[in-house]
């Protein structure tokens, strides 16, 4: 199981270059809409200051997509009855939900240093205007492929290496037994499929809520 969730993962960014090029629209500025942004081809793209960086990394943490995301991991975990050695009931629920938030912290906080030395925009992208498998696509595409502060874009090392690096450090406060390198790497490829799975979410969550607006 540890191997296949690891692989599968990983092999998705072999995928990323064979995906149809951005619609120009897509490299102009953003608009808010709920916690991510959508093109605009009216405005005028402005990167993010460093501390702008680190607030939206900050947000993460407590966003709803967020909570529901570690709530699920955690609800998840609770069914497979992993770790062993944390209780069941909502006493081990709570621990789960608590380890799940750790990790996102540690992703995000690892991810902030990347977005920082590597210049990378760590705002999702949403593409109102396509059709449902180019938006699905821009959703997984945007896991392993990150908006660049100049322009253009490049490998997502501060989701990969976020998650994965997370992985390790969520380690430190797991039970023996759940230390393991490949322990870790399983941890950051789930991280990997739930960022996904978000990114999902930011891109078609406001059409459910907002029927008939972009």
């Amino acid at each position: 199981m540890k191997l296949l969730v690891i692989s599968l993962t990983l092999a998705l960014p072999a995928l990323l270059p064979a995906q149809a090029p951005a619609d120009p629209a897509e490299q102009t500025a953003p608009a808010a809409v709920g916690g991510s942004v959508a093109p605009s081809p009216a405005d005028t793209y402005t990167p993010l200051t460093s501390a702008q960086k680190a607030k939206r990394r900050a947000l993460r943490l407590i966003e709803p997509v967020t909570l529901a995301s570690s709530a699920m991991s955690a609800g998840l975990d609770q069914w497979r009855h992993v770790p062993h050695d944390w209780d069941e009931g909502a006493q081990g629920y709570a621990i789960r939900f608590a380890s799940a938030e750790g990790y996102t912290a540690a992703h995000n906080g690892i991810a902030l240093i990347f977005d920082e030395s590597f210049h990378l925009d760590p705002r999702y992208r949403r593409m109102p205007e396509g059709g449902t498998g180019a938006r699905l696509w821009n959703a997984v595409s945007q896991t392993f492929l990150a908006y660049k502060d100049s322009g253009g874009r490049t490998f997502n090392i501060s989701e990969v290496g976020g998650n994965i690096g997370a992985g390790f450090v969520a380690g430190t406060w797991q039970p023996r037994g759940y230390q393991s390198a490949n322990d870790s790497l399983e941890r950051g490829a789930l991280g990997l499929l739930f960022h996904t799975g978000k990114n999902v979410v930011r891109e078609f969550l406001p059409n459910i809520l907002h029927p008939g607006k972009q």
